[in-house]
């Protein structure tokens, strides 16, 4: 695998330096498809030649046919009242019983929830975000989601997604009453308009958070004896701090201490990670626990030119440079960081652990910004814990305030050509940020089910946008599979040797801060991971199992008539589906699904005129 990336590497650099115009020549890109050798190698790159299309060739077309999933605004009253009603049944049916009646590919929603938390409470590290494993996991997450959908109501066709661009500040719809999202035709309020920010309007009005009980998502469920997460229970919910007779009422009439006529308090312990006594979900772009007015304002900052950019194979050439273009820069402004920043003995951690590693990255980015935060970092470290606080309360403020997180990009050249490097403002979490409350709440994001799962299909589309074209351009990248990790092969001295790699610079890693930071380093059961040491999590390589505390399994229907190579199963076996499984099953020639975008790679029919990005 190792040499199939090399080869992939180098079939980029052949078709740079094919494209290098002769000194005091004209640089054109090609008009037609050029013939390229690939070098031949291990299995599956066994091929000598291959056809190799430049931007300028025809649209790829695939043999398969996927179900397409739309945009919400593009849905009929009806078809739109529909997937509502699926939503609503998967969130209020068990999942034994939804088995019963719609058959094996119903879940419900909240245990799908669990599953998430399962991810993010995994004690290696988060096994679902900021890292090769996010899209990956989310992939398979959207597939279930879908599929219980579709059990319900097959006539759906598919899962909405929802063009974050489209409701953004100065975004096409968001002037739009009939269209906007935020409205009681589709996702409610932007701001909770209920107490305590609830959501009290639109098609999933008073969503319910449900209570954790060890019965309901423990050692004592149903789930317990398949998913090691489920029987150590990762996740056991979070009791509030404000009881539950005084949850709907203000503060000023209602005091948990002093019930009327002597009452008990009670405190109902929720499927969410932070302290909220809300029985329904609330969504607040003010919420103090966010990062504040990103870019200037709490609304959504993003466009379709953002969208574009992380699909352009000139600029994005692996599965890592793509994670690191749709997520933002910096671990500071997460939710989890202020958590832990104001946990005891973080200082004397944040000084001897975390430091040393931000340096190495601060020095091979060459940001000089960056220079100076660390500068005073390291200045206040060996102060009073007042002082040290002071000082990283101010560069977070200054970094997270109206200052607006991008997505990383390397420079580079491509065809001959020195690429000017423009930053897209960064798409994931920019969303869970903005929506505030139970969105912010990574975890148990999925408590937002329609914003939750429409918000990751959108960025999944421009994960697959940005995989038609790679395959497009470089037919090897495919077979290896799309240059997603697969060693523990990079040290830190490597991003100081050759920092125009970028690697080490987004929060995604190689060694990421998120996990230095977010992390434990219990090396004696895990001795893959500690802090600084290991540029990946382990679970998050090419051959590990996608999130194996609850893995999944059988989410394809159309592999069972295929012959999939050695490695490849169709339902995940015993263990579950590797992240290689999951890439194989949804690569473009697969993929059981794909989006209006993209139908036209597929199917007969015009581009649609949207973010695509397709070639």
């Amino acid at each position: 695998e190792v040499n199939e990336v090399n080869e992939v590497i180098k079939h980029w650099k052949s078709r740079e330096q094919a494209a290098t115009p002769a000194p005091g020549a004209t640089s054109k890109v090609a008009a037609k498809p050029a013939t390229l050798e690939v070098p031949s190698s291990k299995e599956p790159q066994n091929a000598v030649k291959k056809t190799w299309e430049t931007l300028q060739g025809s649209p790829k077309k695939f043999r398969n046919k996927p179900r397409v999933r739309r945009e919400w605004r593009t849905l009929s009253q009806s078809m739109k009242e529909k997937v509502a009603k699926a939503f609503w049944i998967v969130k209020e049916t068990k999942t034994l019983e939804g088995r019963r009646k719609y058959g094996e590919n119903f879940n419900n929603h909240d245990d799908m929830l669990i599953l998430h938390s399962c991810a993010t409470m995994d004690p290696r590290c988060d096994e679902g975000h900021f890292g090769p494993q996010f899209m990956t996991f989310h992939r398979a997450l959207l597939l279930k989601y879908e599929r219980s959908l579709l059990a319900v109501d097959p006539t759906i066709e598919a899962m909405p997604y929802w063009n974050m661009a489209y409701d953004a500040q100065d975004g096409k719809y968001k002037n739009n009453a009939e269209k906007y999202i935020f409205t009681n035709n589709y996702f409610g309020s932007y701001y909770g308009t209920g107490i305590n920010y609830q959501v009290i309007d639109g098609l999933f009005a008073n969503w319910p958070v449900l209570e954790w009980t060890a019965e309901r998502f423990g050692n004592k469920s149903y789930m317990a004896p398949d998913n090691k997460c489920i029987r150590e229970e990762y996740f056991k919910g979070t009791v509030p701090s404000v009881c539950d007779q005084c949850c709907q009422l203000p503060k000023a009439l209602c005091d948990c201490e002093n019930l009327p006529g002597g009452a008990t308090p009670t405190y109902t312990r929720r499927v969410r990670a932070h302290d909220d006594c809300s029985p329904h979900v609330a969504r607040w772009p003010e919420d103090p626990d966010a990062a504040g007015p990103l870019g200037g304002t709490y609304e959504i900052v993003y466009n379709e030119d953002d969208f574009d950019i992380c699909t352009d194979v000139s600029k994005v050439q692996s599965w890592m440079e793509w994670q690191d273009c749709i997520e933002m820069s910096t671990f500071m402004c997460s939710q989890r960081f202020g958590y832990i920043s104001g946990r005891p003995g973080f200082q004397k951690i944040f000084v001897q652990d975390i430091l040393p590693e931000m340096k190495k990255r601060v020095l091979a980015s060459r940001d000089p910004y960056f220079d100076k935060a660390l500068r005073a970092l390291e200045d206040a470290g060996s102060s009073s814990a007042d002082v040290f606080q002071d000082v990283l309360k101010k560069l977070v403020k200054e970094i997270c305030g109206d200052y607006m997180l991008y997505g990383y990009l390397r420079n580079r050249k491509f065809l001959g050509h020195e690429l000017k490097t423009t930053l897209p403002r960064f798409f994931h979490s920019q969303a869970h940020i903005k929506f505030g409350k139970d969105l912010l709440d990574v975890t148990t994001s999925p408590n937002e089910a329609a914003a939750f799962t429409g918000y990751h299909s959108d960025i999944d589309r421009s994960s697959l946008t940005w995989m038609i074209n790679a395959e497009k351009a470089n037919p090897a990248m495919a077979e290896s599979f799309w240059l997603y990790p697969v060693n523990q092969r990079i040290t830190p001295e490597q991003l100081l040797k050759d920092p125009q790699k970028g690697l080490g610079r987004g929060i995604s890693g190689p060694f990421a801060i998120y996990d230095v930071l977010a992390c434990g380093n219990d090396t004696s059961t895990y001795y893959e991971y500690s802090v600084g040491e290991s540029p990946w999590l382990p679970g998050t390589l090419l051959d590990d199992v996608v999130n194996s505390g609850f893995a999944f399994k059988n989410l394809f229907d159309n592999c069972a008539h295929s012959d999939p190579p050695p490695g490849i199963t169709c339902d995940g076996g015993k263990r579950g589906y590797t992240h290689k499984e999951i890439l194989y099953w949804t690569s473009p020639e697969r993929a059981e699904y794909t989006y209006d975008t993209l139908e036209h790679h597929y199917y007969d029919v015009e581009p649609v005129e949207s973010s695509s990005g397709a070639i």
